[in-house]
């Protein structure tokens, strides 16, 4: 019986987990709560989310909602911009697609869920982190032109999060 009970509760999570909506608040990304009303239809437009049911159709964006899940990808809304979410764990890290070549990327990050979104840079991340000497002496010396967004071997987070979270937790670095 209670296998039982833990099967169905394991099931039920993951559909909620792959679920498509809007992130209404950081809190509901946070705690995985969707919104998105039975019989409705989310289309993406742009920088906002259209979720149209028989009664209405609303618009979401920045102004309005924290993100949206869609087709099994998580993106954050910010200062008319969606970023997809790549990883949230020691530094959050972010993509856009660019528009003038659609099959590169340009990264974004942000200190968690609360902090601002911000180009992935060298002085953005000095910036950020001027309390980090350590992670900052680190990133001054690795060769900026490799790819910092490839997963590692860390719980398959990209370079700059692995490193990050790995410093924060005082692990030994593994790659």
């Amino acid at each position: 019986m209670n296998k039982l009970i833990l099967i169905l509760l394991l099931l039920i999570s993951q559909s909620a987990k792959s679920q498509d909506g809007v992130f209404l608040s950081t809190e509901d990304f946070l705690e995985n709560i969707v919104f998105h009303p039975s019989n409705s239809i989310i289309k993406e437009r742009f920088a906002t989310v259209i979720i149209k049911d028989d009664s209405c159709k609303k618009a979401y964006s920045h102004q309005n909602a924290f993100g949206y899940r869609y087709k099994g990808r998580q993106w954050r809304f910010d200062e008319g911009r969606a970023y997809e979410i790549v990883a949230t764990e020691g530094i959050w890290v972010y993509r856009v697609e660019n528009l003038t070549d659609l099959n590169s990327y340009s990264y974004f990050f942000s200190d968690g869920a609360y902090g601002e979104v911000l180009a992935l840079s060298r002085a953005n991340l000095r910036k950020c982190f001027s309390n980090q000497p350590e992670f900052l002496s680190i990133i001054k010396k690795i060769d900026w032109k490799m790819d910092l967004f490839q997963p590692t071997n860390y719980k398959n987070l990209p370079f700059v999060s692995a490193l990050y979270q790995q410093l924060v937790s005082q692990k030994s670095l593994t790659w």
